[in-house]
């Protein structure tokens, strides 16, 4: 399936990508959408200040912070759609 240019996605296309994956990584996202994560993150803010998504950092995600777990790994940044 070919990758369609960010000019053309919306907030709504954006959020039923969401929803469906529930939890997705700043760097999933900029590959799903071939965009940069600068340009996505206002439209995830968005999404934020409504109360539907929540920004998870390294630092901040499950507080488990075992290696087994995969929230904890790395430095990305995670996004989880909040029903």
């Amino acid at each position: 399936m070919p990758i369609k240019p960010v000019s053309f996605m919306s907030l709504l296309e954006l959020k039923e990508y969401l929803q469906n994956r529930g939890i997705v990584s700043i760097n999933d996202l900029s590959v799903h959408y071939n965009a940069s994560p600068e340009t996505l993150e206002p439209m995830l803010e968005h999404w934020i200040r409504k109360g539907k998504l929540r920004k998870e950092t390294p630092d901040s995600s499950c507080g488990n912070k075992k290696s087994s777990c995969s929230c904890c790994t790395g430095n990305d940044v995670w996004y989880q759609w909040i029903q």
